[in-house]
């Protein structure tokens, strides 16, 4: 099971707050064209399934370019790279606004999916440098995954001023704040540029301790995500609740997850041999949630569902994290690439699958298939990728 080295106390303050802004300029946009759909709806005389594609279009991208971005961030470093990928998102997202063009909107989505994967990847070991530890790694997951439900609020409330470029100006102007603050502060050696492992490497590719990591973050991150997506609908439909409350709900399976990130990382920091505990009661304790979703009752059980699943589904992100970091510290941002290629993957696939049941009234069969995927990776866990990292190839004479 994987553990983490016990680091020495690192000192929190600023250290963590430029990793988080860059985070937070990744997870902003996941969200903005499903904020703004009102308005974009109009301003491209669309409907909503296109206006969902721009979401998609973004989705896809991003996901693809996990590994890509990591392997960037190793060879040039985190904060280069990071200013580089999020002045794309900028530029992309004011030719959006310049225009309602919806060719143009599509063209900007994938060049911002783009920029976004590089800087949530650069942000990931911007944080591993600064020296914060699985704390601030949690900070920083809970940033990333918060600024999108900051964003499902506030992009209504700009509308009133900017109209329909209220989306696109928002996610420019969170780039923005994410580059000055990584302009500002100042860079460590560890976290200027740094050649790639030489030839003959082991390839992360081929690290099957890695890639069982990675199945663990992708249900705990990319299953959240899809249940987020459909959870309102399944209990008004299913269950009979109200709009409102059914929103606010549905919304809890994020939210919770801002604290409980920064907590299991707290947790892990503390105790590194509470992880290997930590993923096995996430994995089932969320599949149980899940399954009790499926079968309608009470309010009250709807909430402590909602409540439990995105508390506990949160808790084992920056050990797991990590862990991964630990296992290869030759290329650690490639590692963090990997697991997140993995997790976005289980979102786009698995975003309209769950629609897909529910819009053909099988919810509770939706439900119970995402239960089982999330024990998945209970069946392969990983053995000790935190305590070392595979040794290279060592060359002959």
């Amino acid at each position: 099971m994987p553990t983490v080295p016990r680091p020495a106390p690192a000192p929190y303050g600023g250290g963590v707050v430029v990793p988080c802004l860059v985070g937070g300029a990744a997870g902003w946009g996941l969200t903005a064209a499903g904020a703004g759909v009102a308005s974009l709806t109009h301003a491209y005389g669309a409907d909503l399934v296109t206006i969902g594609l721009l979401t998609t279009v973004l989705a896809v991208v991003y996901a693809s370019m996990q590994l890509p971005a990591g392997t960037l961030v190793d060879r040039f470093g985190a904060r280069p790279v990071a200013l580089a990928g999020l002045t794309l998102v900028v530029l992309a997202y004011l030719a959006a606004a310049v225009t309602p063009e919806l060719m143009v909107a599509f063209v900007a989505r994938a060049i911002a999916g783009a920029g976004s994967a590089v800087g949530f990847v650069a942000g990931a070991e911007i944080a591993r440098t600064s020296g914060v530890g699985p704390a601030g790694l949690g900070l920083f997951g809970g940033a990333a995954i918060g600024s999108g439900g900051i964003a499902v609020a506030v992009i209504p409330l700009l509308e009133p001023l900017l109209g329909w470029r209220s989306a696109w100006l928002s996610c420019a102007a969170v780039a923005v704040l994410a580059i000055v603050a990584l302009a500002l502060s100042r860079p460590t050696p560890r976290t200027l540029g740094r050649p790639v492992a030489a030839a003959g490497g082991p390839s992360v590719l081929l690290d099957h301790e890695l890639h069982r990591l990675s199945a663990i973050h992708a249900v705990t991150l990319g299953l959240g995500v899809v249940l987020s997506n459909w959870a309102s609908v399944i209990l008004q439909r299913a269950w009979g609740l109200g709009t409102g409350t059914a929103a606010a709900l549905a919304a809890l399976i994020l939210v919770t997850t801002i604290l409980s990130r920064p907590l299991g990382g707290h947790l892990v920091r503390r105790r590194p041999e509470w992880l290997p505990a930590v993923i096995k009661v996430s994995l089932v304790s969320c599949a149980v949630c899940c399954a009790a979703l499926a079968f309608p009752s009470t309010p009250a059980v709807a909430l402590l569902s909602v409540v439990a699943l995105g508390t506990l589904s949160g808790l084992p992100f920056a050990g797991v994290l990590a862990a991964a970091q630990a296992r290869r510290p030759d290329r650690p941002a490639t590692a963090v690439g990997l697991m997140n290629a993995y997790a976005n993957a289980l979102i786009v696939a698995g975003t309209p699958l769950l629609g897909a049941a529910v819009q053909r009234s099988r919810p509770t069969v939706g439900l119970l298939v995402v239960a089982a995927i999330w024990l998945l990776p209970y069946v392969a866990l990983p053995t000790s990728p935190g305590r070392s990292a595979p040794r290279p190839a060592r060359p002959r004479p």
